[in-house]
């Protein structure tokens, strides 16, 4: 792999078994958008669109070992860091990241899933926000797990969530792109980075109910940083992106949720 013609993107995070978010998502979005995907499992989770029902984490140590084996072989262009379940293992990471300063890197803050529901312990918060936000070219809560980071009670309209970006910018120093499709009218994201605040507008899919949109949407980006684009081009394709894999969802599930279809870049070449 020292010869590389294609970059390489490494996530960090937990396996579901679906294949609708987490490393699955990452991976294939990774492929989509023309990187080469490794993959560094904290954890592994019995899931499906309605939500996780059991957790196995990972050991530390194999965590770093998995950590150690890629780098070994492997020169990355831009790293994801998505759900860390415990803070043993958010620190582990943090240290192996401090060791790698010039590498970009993506933050998804799972402290918190797209109803609210906090996923993690307050240690691992803790962890979380000392060892990676810090250490973040740019991270990418929703609105949820933006107020988890803030110590708000909630971020219910578009000035509470303006305010949410901005005291993240400021208190960690890493620029916030905050999704909210889920609240407003249109799929707008609000941006806070060293030059202010700006929204990115995007195609509807507030109701779709889609389930990984947050994982495609941080793989996307960091896909985009490791071609090369700078970090407000990155978040634009990473939309982009996103509106066209739920725009190719199959048929709702039973419980009327979607999965994203990753294909939708590949079909026209497979078709011609």
């Amino acid at each position: 792999m020292r010869e590389q013609t294609r970059p390489v993107c490494l996530t960090i995070g937990t396996l579901d078994c679906s294949g609708g978010a987490g490393i699955g998502a990452d991976l294939k979005t990774f492929t989509a958008l023309g990187c080469y995907g490794a993959a560094v499992l904290t954890a592994a989770t019995a899931q499906n669109s309605t939500g996780i029902r059991a957790l196995h984490v990972v050991p530390t140590a194999f965590v770093r070992n998995q950590l150690d084996a890629i780098t070994d072989e492997m020169t990355l262009a831009a790293v994801k860091v998505g759900l860390c379940p415990a803070a043993a293992t958010i620190r582990a990471v943090g240290r192996w990241l401090r060791e790698r300063p010039a590498l970009r890197v993506v933050v998804d803050p799972v402290c918190a899933n797209s109803r609210g529901i906090p996923l993690l312990q307050p240690e691992a918060v803790a962890a979380l926000k000392q060892e990676l936000l810090p250490r973040a070219t740019v991270i990418t809560p929703n609105r949820f797990q933006a107020a988890q980071l803030t110590g708000a009670e909630e971020c219910l309209g578009e000035e509470a969530v303006e305010e949410a970006a901005r005291a993240i910018f400021a208190t960690f120093g890493c620029p916030t792109v905050i999704s909210g499709g889920d609240l407003m009218d249109s799929s707008r994201d609000v941006f806070v980075g060293i030059d202010g605040l700006h929204h990115f507008e995007g195609h509807d899919h507030a109701h779709a109910k889609v389930h990984g949109s947050g994982s495609t949407f941080s793989a996307a980006i960091t896909a985009g940083m490791a071609r090369g684009e700078g970090l407000r081009e990155s978040i634009l394709a990473a939309k982009l992106y996103l509106a066209s894999a739920v725009a190719g969802a199959p048929p709702p599930l039973p419980s009327g949720n979607r999965l994203l279809w990753h294909g939708s870049l590949a079909e026209p070449l497979a078709q011609g």
